[in-house]
């Protein structure tokens, strides 16, 4: 299944664009894949190996590819790109160097665990947000400072408007306390990775190969990234558990202990994303992950630091 955002491009485009960017054209089709971008797996002419992703320009790629040349030189274990990504034919493209092989993590404990040591890892060798153009979230589920007046920013892969359903109305109810939460709070800003799913970040035998997807650099305090992340990184539904043991290993691992606002935050951007997704999910007549949440949501927003209960706001 593709995104209403993912371009369409021919193999002829892709070759003339490999010919002018990297000097030769694609000798063979490896692998075509990709949601909200289309990403290629080619073979060159001249025997290079090649991964091409195009997706919509916005300008905070170029930032997002400075921040991905800079930890690949720092030797972050990531696929190295290969040049700045292109504007061509209105498009974004850029081109890595391709990292074959390696999976998921299978999700648990362990998971939790390894997953979050490599999040703080990435976050610590970083540069400083004053360092690097603007990389303010794209993803829906990482706006909360844009959800005004009690509506949703718009979904990045989905042109359906979120806010033309209202059922079940503690989604809502819940989303507002934890945006009060968010943007009440005022912590330091980094640099992390804003869409830390465990398809992103590939193992061989237990030992990290590469971490990709590196549009989805953003701006965020530390503990609303690795929050995310905790409650995100097993298909989007990690469990109470899971989500525990992903913060305990993130803080054990950044070097520094949190304090008690920070903890909050964390669980506070997690559960905000979870109640984004799910009313994403509603707009499709989906209530799978409603109902996951459901169950959950209490306890989530007790160890946010909001209050609890349905009542309208």
């Amino acid at each position: 299944m593709a995104s209403a955002t993912r371009p369409t491009v021919t193999v002829a485009e892709l070759s003339s664009w490999c010919t002018s960017c990297l000097g030769a054209p694609i000798r063979e089709v490896v692998f075509e894949r990709g949601y909200s971008s289309a990403v290629f797996g080619v073979a060159l002419t001249d025997d290079r190996m090649v991964v091409i992703k195009v997706r919509p320009w916005r300008d905070r790629l170029m930032s997002c590819w400075q921040v991905h040349q800079e930890l690949f030189d720092a030797g972050f274990p990531c696929p190295e790109p290969l040049r700045p990504t292109e504007r061509l034919s209105g498009l974004a493209v850029s081109f890595e160097n391709f990292v074959a092989g390696g999976g998921k993590f299978p999700r648990g404990r362990e998971a939790a665990t390894a997953l979050a040591r490599v999040l703080a890892d990435l976050v610590r060798v970083t540069p400083a947000p004053d360092c690097v153009g603007p990389l303010a979230p794209d993803l829906g589920f990482l706006r909360w400072a844009d959800a005004v007046d009690g509506r949703w920013p718009p979904a990045s892969d989905i042109s359906d408007d979120l806010n033309a359903v209202r059922d079940p109305t503690w989604i809502e109810d819940y989303a507002a306390r934890l945006r009060v939460k968010l943007i009440g709070v005022h912590l330091p800003n980094v640099i992390g990775h804003g869409d830390w799913w465990s398809e992103n970040i590939r193992w061989v035998a237990g030992e990290l190969l590469a971490v990709d997807d590196w549009d989805s650099l953003v701006v965020l305090p530390e503990a609303a990234i690795a929050g995310v992340a905790a409650s995100l990184f097993a298909d989007g539904a990690s469990t109470i558990d899971e989500t525990d043991t992903f913060l305990d290993s993130y803080v054990a691992t950044s070097g520094h202990d949190w304090t008690e606002v920070e903890v909050q935050i964390a669980w506070a951007a997690g559960l905000w994303a979870r109640l984004f997704d799910a009313r994403k999910d509603t707009t499709w007549g989906s209530s799978t992950s409603v109902d996951r949440l459901e169950a959950e949501v209490e306890e989530r927003a007790l160890r946010a630091g909001v209050e609890t209960g349905r009542s309208v706001l």
